[in-house]
C-alpha cells in the first residue's frame, strides 16, 4: 500500500459523510491497531503519542489532531487518513501536521526509502460566506504557494506531492456542507424535512438564549458566541426520528436518508470521489 491520502477536516460530520461517500465507492474501514499499520506510519504516529503526557490533560480531552481519526482503505493500494481539526481557524495545526507526512518521505535513509509511499494532501472547507475561491486562496497563502498552486476539485502535483481541496458549497459564493446533506436527504422525505424546519420556526428562541449557559453557585450568564445553526439543527431533528439522543455524526453516518443511489448520482459525491481515485493527477 503505496498511496497515503491525508485529508484535512474540519470536523467529525465532514468526516463522517466523506467516509459514506468513499464506502459507496469501494473503500472499508481499515481497522488496524496503530503498532500494525503500514510502515513506517505506525512508527510516526507512536511516536507522536508519548509526547502528549497524560498528566498535562484535563478530563474530556479532544483526541490528539496529529493522529487519524479515521482510516479507510481499497483494495491493498490506497490509504485514507482523516485528521479533525475541529475547526477551520487551525493554520498552526494544519501545518504540523502536514510537515510530519513530508518527513517521512523526504528521510534519505534505508528504513523510509524502501517503503516507497505516495502522499496526496487534501483540504476540506466550507464555502461559508466569502465563496470557493476566497477559500483556495487562504488555503494557497496558508501553504505559501504562489507559483503552482491548489485547484479546487482538481488534483496538481507539486513538489513530489499531489494536492487539492474540495469546498462545501451552494453556489459559488456560498455554502457549506449541510446544503449538500440536505440536497441529499431531502428528496423523498420532503415532509420530514420540512416539518423539521416548521419546528425551529414555530420555536425559534431569541439570539441571546442561543448561546451556551453558564450556571453556578456564583452566577448565571450566557458566553457570547451564538452556536444555534439552523441547517445542522434540521439534520438533527429528523435524524432523532431514527437515532435518538445521537449527534449529527451518526445521523450522517448511520441514516437511510442518504442511500447508495443519492451519492452515485450527486454532482458533489462524484466530484468528491474523484479526489480519491489511485491516479488522477494532472
Amino acid at each position: 500500500m503505496n498511496k497515503i491520502i491525508v485529508a484535512f477536516c474540519e470536523g467529525q460530520h465532514d468526516i463522517a459523510f466523506l467516509s459514506k461517500v468513499l464506502f459507496v465507492n469501494g473503500f472499508t474501514a481499515y481497522k488496524k491497531k496503530i503498532k500494525d499499520f503500514v510502515e513506517p506510519l505506525n512508527k510516526q504516529f507512536i511516536n507522536k503519542l508519548p509526547n502528549k503526557e497524560i498528566g498535562d490533560k484535563k478530563l474530556g480531552f479532544q483526541s490528539e489532531y496529529m493522529i487519524p481519526s479515521v482510516a479507510l482503505h481499497k483494495d491493498q493500494n490506497i490509504l485514507v487518513l482523516f485528521h479533525n481539526l475541529n475547526g477551520d481557524g487551525k493554520a498552526e495545526e494544519r501545518k504540523k501536521i502536514l510537515e510530519m507526512y513530508q518527513n517521512i518521505q523526504s528521510k534519505d535513509d534505508d528504513f523510509t526509502s524502501e517503503f516507497n509511499l505516495n502522499f496526496r494532501f487534501l483540504y476540506f472547507f466550507d464555502a461559508d460566506e466569502i465563496g470557493i475561491q476566497k477559500r483556495v486562496d487562504e488555503l494557497n497563502r496558508e501553504l505559501s504557494l504562489t507559483d503552482k498552486k491548489i485547484v479546487h476539485k482538481e488534483i496538481v502535483d507539486i513538489d513530489s506531492y499531489e494536492w487539492s481541496c474540495y469546498i462545501f458549497h451552494k453556489d459559488q459564493d456560498s455554502g457549506d456542507l449541510e446544503d449538500i446533506l440536505l440536497e441529499l436527504m431531502r428528496p423523498n422525505n420532503e415532509k420530514i424535512f420540512d416539518n423539521s424546519q416548521s419546528f425551529i420556526t414555530a420555536n425559534q428562541l431569541d439570539e441571546g438564549r442561543q448561546k451556551e449557559f453558564i450556571c453556578n453557585n456564583l452566577e448565571e450568564k450566557y458566553k457570547n458566541r451564538i452556536k444555534f445553526k439552523e441547517k445542522k439543527s434540521i439534520i438533527s431533528i429528523a435524524g432523532q426520528l431514527q437515532f435518538s439522543s445521537m449527534n449529527n455524526s451518526v445521523i450522517i453516518a448511520k441514516s437511510d436518508y442518504i442511500k447508495k443511489g443519492d451519492i452515485e448520482s450527486n454532482i458533489h459525491c462524484k466530484d468528491i470521489a474523484t479526489l480519491f481515485h489511485e491516479d488522477t493527477a494532472q
